[in-house]
């Protein structure tokens, strides 16, 4: 015998979707936490007349689902709303088309970052995360552009007077035989795929399309120039200054962690007990400039002092470590040779004509090689204030070919920077600095993960810094609602517990 199964069974009273779905469901809190959530900023950006909008909060809740089940296209989005129990729940049985969504992403979610804020305190309201002390890491997302479309400016220029010659020679034949012939030509006048008029203006329209994204992506790339010459940076690609892409001028060509290029962004990331506090995208391959708005934006968001920072050595400069100084914030960054330079101390193969066998003498201001030969002072760099010195008697050293490989020994050195790298090396080599630095694995590195392979978020779906933002921005807060979630299952509190209307008031004071 087989239980009864009849798919054409009516029902006497229509069935609850809350009841279609358990008690402790995503969808739930998702609910909870957006039905709470200070959205008149959105609200306000509506106007009365015309027809009513759907409910700010409805698509709000919508989207947040759908990103955390790995879902972004808009297209996706509208068909879940039909075949989806949680969907239809979140929607109120409301069937939005794709272009509303998209709408709605595009026109309203600008100003993220202050419903992302509010969820990063209520984070800390509930208890799971303690916003003094982060870890601070970076990683690449493909943008929505070819690398097929990568121009420098000289490229860019000689597309450019092409295309302008072209189509001044297109437009003077268009009028010339609008006149003499009007819609009255021969088979055998102009090329077939341009007999049609429609036709014809549709391709010199198409190429006044493409010329105008040239000239955007020749701006793009004075932005950039500019850009790297007030960060005096000197990690910076000069040659990823100079190229910008005609589909996303905004993105930058970057080397992924397979080694492969590809246009991308550089996301930023700053996280606490795997709870992200701060995040932005750039158009810098380096980590390095982005430590100081980092900070900033993670004390601005938290609304927490922070007190703790750990990074890894790409954050390692004196700048970035006099920023935290002056900020009161305990800096755990290694320099970029910790790691080798210990190991060959170790392993007893530091080399007898290291830079650091060289004695240097305070009062003369020289070094002396382990050979006796003194290295003098030649320049002194103005913009990172390090020194140069060199060996004038390298010549007569039977150990020349031992030490350099050049004419003479040079030596560079930043005394301020040295004994930063000495001071920090002690601080991470001691039994609390070890403990400390290792809750960075921990804090961060999951949280990229999950960004990535269980959300699903490896490539831009939009194109531009600002959008590119916003898409950040929506992973960003389903992750840390999604860690909200598992945050109550294992403090082993319900869902229905939790006082949501008080926990955001409370959450609205502290903002204030």
């Amino acid at each position: 015998m087989f239980r009864l199964y009849n798919q054409n069974q009516t029902m006497l009273l229509p069935p609850s979707l809350v009841e279609c779905l358990p008690d402790d469901h995503l969808c739930f809190t998702i609910n909870d936490i957006v039905e709470n959530l200070d959205t008149s900023f959105i609200e306000n950006s509506y106007q009365d007349n015309g027809a009513p909008a759907y409910n700010p909060k409805m698509l709000l809740k919508i989207i947040f689902y759908a990103y955390s089940q790995g879902i972004r296209s808009s297209r996706k989005i509208e068909n879940s709303l039909t075949e989806n129990i949680a969907f239809r729940y979140l929607a109120a049985n409301q069937h939005l088309d794709h272009g509303t969504i998209n709408l709605f992403r595009q026109n309203h979610l600008k100003e993220l970052p202050t419903i992302f804020a509010q969820i990063v305190i209520l984070a800390s309201s509930l208890g799971l995360a303690d916003f003094s002390s982060i870890s601070l890491d970076g990683t690449k997302i493909k943008a929505n552009a070819s690398k097929k479309n990568l121009f420098n400016k000289e490229e860019i220029k000689k597309i450019t007077d092409k295309m302008k010659e072209v189509l001044s020679e297109a437009e003077t034949i268009d009028k010339e035989e609008d006149k003499r012939f009007a819609e009255k030509r021969g088979y055998n006048q102009i090329p077939e795929d341009l007999i049609d008029a429609k036709i014809r203006k549709a391709k010199i329209k198409k190429l006044q399309n493409k010329l105008n994204k040239l000239t955007e992506a020749s701006q793009e790339i004075d932005l950039k120039q500019k850009k790297a010459q007030r960060l005096s940076q000197k990690e910076t690609d000069k040659t990823n200054n100079q190229t910008s892409n005609t589909t996303d001028p905004e993105s930058s060509l970057m080397k992924m962690k397979d080694s492969s290029f590809k246009m991308a962004y550089n996301c930023q990331f700053t996280t606490a007990n795997q709870f992200i506090s701060a995040y932005t995208v750039n158009n810098d391959p380096s980590d390095t400039n982005s430590l100081p708005e980092m900070i900033e934006k993670t004390e601005k968001t938290t609304q927490t002092k922070i007190k703790q920072t750990k990074a890894d050595s790409a954050y390692f400069t004196k700048e970035n470590l006099n920023f935290l100084e002056s900020n009161s914030t305990e800096a755990f960054i290694p320099d970029t040779l910790k790691e080798s330079e210990e190991k060959k101390e170790r392993e007893n193969q530091v080399s007898r004509f290291n830079r650091h066998r060289f004695q240097y003498n305070q009062e003369t201001d020289q070094f002396t090689c382990p050979e006796g030969k003194v290295l003098k002072l030649i320049k002194i760099n103005k913009d990172s204030l390090s020194r140069e010195y060199r060996c004038n008697d390298c010549h007569e050293c039977a150990f020349k070919k031992l030490c350099t490989k050049g004419q003479a020994r040079y030596l560079q050195v930043d005394f301020e920077l040295d004994k930063l790298r000495n001071k920090m090396r002690q601080k991470l080599n001691s039994p609390e600095g070890k403990k400390t630095y290792l809750e960075r694995l921990s804090e961060i590195e999951p949280v990229i993960g999950n960004v990535k392979h269980n959300l699903g978020f490896t490539e831009f779906s939009s194109r531009g810094q600002a959008m590119a933002q916003v898409e950040l921005g929506l992973v960003s807060v389903v992750h840390n609602l999604i860690k909200i979630v598992y945050g109550l299952k294992r403090n082993e509190v319900k869902r229905k517990e939790v006082n949501w209307s008080n926990l955001m008031k409370l959450e609205k004071q502290t903002m204030i």
